[in-house]
Formats: structure tokens, sequence, C-alpha cells
């Protein structure tokens, strides 16, 4: 009996920490894509021309504990960084880490020349911004070698400002002033921030709509995997309740407006921030590019 009750235990505490993908009544959150796509066009000037990406770092970790009852299957996890190409020299989209921040997370492949690529990208870059404030997103940013060079580019609220200074780097003492955001606020001609607190309390998305008419939702962490969007499936509650707490109700109400959204416009391409896997997969499709991590960017004079 005694050995009954035990499976038992373990079997609820497996449930509940990785299957569990609940609260199932927390409400949606609704995207306003008519509006989104308004403060796109309001900015003067032309839009971005493309996408490219660079996956810095990967691991090998358990499906469900990234996206709750999918499964112990491991699935690959990578630090990502994304560059939207424009005339001026380009909008970098997080920063990944270093390899220290790296083998501390367990990442059990570094790319040194990815890296590198992220570090011109954000040097020639006409702005930076982030999809919020955990390291493995603005690492790469606060331990940018050039970091004087390339910290006034940067956009992001006092959420993530907060967030960076509580990493304990020491260029986030000279971090330029916090942005007040609106809650959906373009940065340039088809680029737009919209604030979706929730993983963390600067969590936000970025809306990216090309000169050929592409649109783009950078989901970060909210929706970390493919699965995530289209399972609804929130990460697990061992992560979310116990070792990277986040609002999990409203975590779950962005991933079901992110499902919406995606099955009511089908041309707009939701892109999760940890699934290299997924987007090999999708890229030609969708109309984007891995980078090539040996180009070198030429640099605004």
């Amino acid at each position: 009996k005694g050995l009954i009750v035990l499976l038992l235990l373990l079997g609820a505490a497996y449930h509940w920490l990785l299957v569990d993908a609940g609260p199932v009544k927390a409400p949606a959150r609704f995207f306003d894509l008519a509006l989104m796509r308004k403060a796109a066009d309001a900015l003067p000037g032309e839009k971005p021309l493309s996408l490219e990406y660079a996956t810095i770092a990967t691991r090998l970790v358990p499906g469900g504990a990234l996206a709750a009852g999918t499964g112990l299957r491991k699935v690959r996890s990578g630090v990502i960084a994304w560059r939207i190409v424009t005339a001026g020299g380009g909008i970098v989209i997080d920063s990944g880490l270093s390899r220290t921040d790296a083998d501390r997370l367990d990442f059990v492949h570094y790319d040194q020349h990815a890296e590198a690529l992220v570090g011109r990208w954000m040097k020639a870059a006409q702005a930076i911004v982030f999809t919020h404030e955990h390291i493995d997103h603005v690492g790469g940013f606060l331990d940018n070698p050039d970091f004087d060079d390339v910290a006034g580019k940067a956009i992001f609220s006092a959420e993530v400002a907060r967030g960076m200074t509580a990493l304990w780097r020491e260029n986030a003492g000279r971090l330029p002033a916090p942005r007040k955001l609106a809650p959906i606020e373009a940065i340039a001609p088809g680029v737009v921030l919209i604030q979706t607190p929730g993983h963390t309390p600067g969590s936000q998305m970025i809306y990216v709509k090309l000169q050929n008419g592409r649109e783009y939702l950078f989901a970060g962490d909210t929706g970390s995997l493919a699965s995530n969007i289209l399972n609804v499936a929130p990460r697990s509650r061992l992560l979310t309740d116990w070792l990277v707490p986040e609002d999990r109700r409203s975590t779950i109400g962005w991933l079901k407006g992110l499902n919406a959204l995606r099955q009511s416009d089908k041309s707009l391409a939701v892109i999760p921030s940890h699934d290299p896997d997924f987007l090999a997969g999708t890229a030609a499709q969708d109309g984007f590019n891995m980078a090539n991590a040996m180009h070198v960017i030429p640099i605004a004079q």
C-alpha cells in the first residue's frame, strides 16, 4: 500500500509539474493587428528589407519543460538573435549571451562566430531592442566590449532596465535612460513594439512589416517553442512556479491570443524565441534567412 501511495504521489507531482497546462480559464489577451499595422505605416520612410537570424548556443531539454504536456522527448533549445535588415544599418532583436553564461546555463554548443556576428550587428545597428530582460536575451548587449558604442542604440522600458540591472553586470550602471513605451508603439517604419508582460514584467513582442508586405510577430519567451503557440501550452509549472517564476495566467492569455491571431491571419508568421529546428524548417516559406556567421557587416559612418 505504501508503494502504491508513493507511486500515486509521484504521478500527481509529475502531472502537476510537467503536464498541467492550466489554468485553462485564464482569459485570452487580444492582439489588435489592425492597430499594429497602422502603427507600422505611421512613421515616414522605407520599411525593412528582410530578416536574418543567428543561433549562438544550443542545448537539448525535455520538451515538457518548455511546453507543458508535450512529453519528455528532448527538443533543441537555442539562443537566437535577429537582425531586421534596413537601409540604415538594421535593428537587432535580442543579443545572445557570452560563452561564460552559456556554460553556466548548460548550453553544450556555442558558436563564437555567431556571437561575433551579432556583436557586429549591434555596432552597425540603428537600434537594438529586446523581447525581455533575461540574460540569454540581453547578455550579449551588456557584455559587449564596445558597450559605450552600442548602449545608446538600445530601446527599452523601465521594467527591462530593472531586470538588466539585477543581473549585476558592470555595464548595467552605464545604461541610458529607459523609455516610456505605449502598449503599441512604432520605433521605425514597419517595426512596432507591443507590451506583453507575463513571462517577465518587461516582456514585449515585436511586429515587423517588410517592404514586400510580409508580416512577422516575434513572440519572445511567451512562446519559446512553436508548440507553445500551436498548442497553447505554457512552460511547465516546474519552470514557471519554481525555477523561472512568471505570471502564468498572463502568459497563457497571451498564448491564447497568439493562437487565435495565427488562426485568423495565416499570412502572419509568429516567431518563437528558442526553436532553431522550427525556424530552419519554416525559413524558406516564411521568407527569412539564417545569417552567414562569417559575413562582415559594414559599419555606417
